[in-house]
């Protein structure tokens, strides 16, 4: 049988007189992934995979193709209803010559990635109660899996797909054979080029630092992927950042409410040394439900070569896909001596295969020798339960729920909220900055500050209206230019309109005052308040125009109540050379501005000076601002009066 390189199949092509293309999903080393149907069992969709590696060696495609018939012989041995079912695979003649397809079933939905993006627009991330019911139902696949011998090494939020049919998450990506033509072609043509960094596969931030760097994996590496994504998808944010970049420890956000019995188990996943994960999916799920678990025994760890990564594969636009190809490892058990370079390359292929029980006990006693020369020469840590465990107290648990729940109410983006309350935060507390908080008991105190700073941006923002809010993160220059034109709709100018902005904001945050904050995220609030406060003057709820009546009356006078931090604007008509006399009534923090119509004679500006008598040099609308800076609700009485 000859293999010749293509360049993929047209749509509507038909293969093998039964599978029509619709669309070609990726590309990888190997070959081509399809989106098909299937004649032979009503048109169902299912996806394709052809057969078509980077080499031309005559004897390294015959090696190639045997391993890729291994491949999906063992891909043909699963069956669980949360694992893509393997259907066939074929060769057959097309364009004049022999290819190799595999045949895979098509799972309808979004994967967990899609779907937490989706979240993020609508600013609703996952809670504690869905993650553990993820979980619940992602744990039993990795116990199915893992008692075959089989390890996906790649769980991630891509990986798997929220069913449509059922929301059941459905583990993908056992069928990436991306690479295997490389080290076929490497290993029959060069064997001394094929060195560890060929064995490396998984992700940054979701595979163990052992898989990344050495290629070492076991059972508890795609529990230490399953407990990242689960912070991904409880966060949002991505897991090197929820990571301390030197010790590598993880750190849950300030603002996350999460239940101390979790924060363990996921911490524990997620352990630095493989020796202090959990050994087992079976024994997650037992501390998940309250069952006692079994006595943790460190586990033995597993080498695994450079086989099956992904390829990266677009959506396609029929409805939400997911990637087909998928990765896989398979583990042995039996011992047995060999040495020399060549030997180990071909027995670490045959135990990627689960083939030949010379290569399984070759296979063992190779990893042996590599975990024996590692403890060997560098120290064991201890599992802490003290360091791991979040000391996190029931009051403060309820305190963080209710900060996130409000925040949610909200929907404010998560990361602009932590942003906000951290800058806060360390501007009051400058010995902080930049460092993380940790869940520990040393850290209480701070993180009580920490929540009191995110009560007091919640409790500003509380007061202002839903439409205000949604502009929160998207406002700019543009947006203000168009408030300042509302305004000078209603006879006011921008320095009437910023002065019951400034009191309402800088009420709140006093800190900021005098500073730069227009272009941090902070300001993103002092915008919102814009929004708000030129709804309000709209709607004539803080503004009045006056003038007919005061020249009738020859004396107008208002009284109103203002909580801290509000203001209200009047706008009265008065002609050049008139005389008049303004009275404020009330508390010292009450203070006034008065602005002539063109700003070039202004009277007052930011005055606690209450009382002002003269004659007017221009004439128009002038602008009379009465703002509060007192911390408690007040009275005043405002009069304007025309002297003869």
């Amino acid at each position: 049988m000859s293999f010749v390189m293509n360049t993929g199949l047209p749509s509507q092509t038909t293969v093998n007189d039964r599978f029509k293309i619709l669309r070609q999903l990726g590309q990888g080393k190997l070959g081509k992934t399809y989106l098909a149907q299937d004649s032979h069992r009503f048109n169902d969709l299912c996806i394709l995979q052809e057969f078509a590696p980077d080499v031309c060696d005559t004897s390294s495609l015959k090696k190639t193709e045997e391993l890729f018939q291994r491949k999906a012989q063992i891909l043909y041995t699963l069956n669980h209803p949360q694992i893509p079912h393997f259907r066939e695979l074929f060769s057959c003649q097309h364009r004049d010559k022999t290819t190799l397809f595999l045949v895979q079933d098509y799972v309808e939905g979004l994967t967990y990635h899609q779907h937490l993006q989706e979240r993020l627009k609508e600013k609703n991330l996952f809670t504690e109660t869905e993650i553990e019911q993820f979980l619940l139902e992602v744990l039993p696949v990795l116990d199915y899996l893992h008692e075959k011998g089989i390890i996906h090494r790649d769980i991630t939020p891509k990986n798997i797909i929220c069913r449509q049919e059922d929301n059941l998450p459905v583990l993908i990506d056992f069928g990436s054979v991306k690479q295997l033509s490389n080290i076929a072609n490497t290993y029959f043509k060069h064997p001394e080029l094929l060195t560890s960094k060929m064995i490396q596969v998984g992700q940054p931030g979701y595979a163990p630092k052992e898989q990344t760097e050495k290629g070492i994996v076991t059972a508890n590496s795609d529990l230490y992927g399953l407990a990242a994504t689960a912070c991904v998808l409880l966060t949002g944010q991505e897991p090197l950042k929820l990571q301390d970049r030197q010790s590598l420890n993880w750190i849950f956000p300030p603002d996350i409410a999460i239940s101390p019995r979790l924060s363990q188990v996921l911490l524990k996943m997620l352990a630095n040394n493989p020796s202090d994960r959990y050994t087992s999916a079976t024994e997650v799920i037992q501390v998940l439900t309250h069952s006692s678990p079994q006595p943790i025994t460190p586990p033995t760890l597993m080498v695994k070569s450079a086989i099956m990564p992904q390829t990266s594969s677009p959506n396609v636009t029929v409805s939400p896909k997911q990637k087909i190809e998928q990765n896989m490892t398979v583990t042995n058990s039996k011992n047995s001596p060999i040495t020399g370079c060549l030997g180990k390359l071909f027995l670490l292929l045959m135990l990627i295969l689960s083939s030949g029980t010379m290569g399984w006990w070759a296979g063992k006693l190779w990893i042996s020798q590599i975990l024996n020369a590692q403890e060997n020469s560098q120290p064991k840590p201890v599992f802490s339960e003290e360091a791991s465990v979040p000391e996190i107290s029931d009051q403060e648990l309820q305190r963080k729920t209710e900060i996130r729940t409000r925040r949610r109410q909200l929907e404010l983006d998560h990361s602009w909220f932590v942003a906000v309350v951290d800058e806060l935060f360390w501007e009051k507390y400058p010995s902080q900055r930049n460092k993380i908080l940790s869940n520990q008991k040393d850290d209480a105190s701070w993180r009580n500050r920490w929540d009191e700073t995110a009560n007091q941006v919640l409790a500003t923002l509380e007061s202002l209206s839903s439409e205000s809010l949604k502009g929160i993160g998207n406002y700019t220059q543009s947006q203000r230019t168009i408030w300042k034109q509302q305004a000078n709709g209603l006879y006011l100018s921008s320095r009437a309109l910023y002065d019951l902005v400034d009191a309402r904001f800088f009420a709140a945050f006093p800190d900021q005052e005098n500073k730069e904050f227009i272009d941090k995220p902070i300001g993103q609030i002092w915008n919102a308040i814009i929004a708000d406060i030129i709804a309000k003057l709209q709607a004539g709820n803080n503004y009045e125009r006056i003038g007919i009546e005061l020249q009738q009356d020859r004396t107008i006078q208002r009284r109103k109540k203002l909580e801290p931090g509000q203001g209200n604007a009047y706008v009265a008509n008065l002609n050049a050379y008139q005389r008049i006399e303004v009275n404020l009534e009330g508390d010292r923090d009450l203070l006034l501005s008065i602005y002539s119509p063109t700003g070039n004679n202004n009277i007052l500006e930011d005055s606690s000076t209450h009382q002002w008598s003269g004659e007017l040099i221009e004439g128009g609308y002038y602008e009379i601002t009465v703002v509060s800076k007192n911390k408690k609700s007040i009275d005043y009485e405002l009069s304007i009066t025309i002297i003869d």
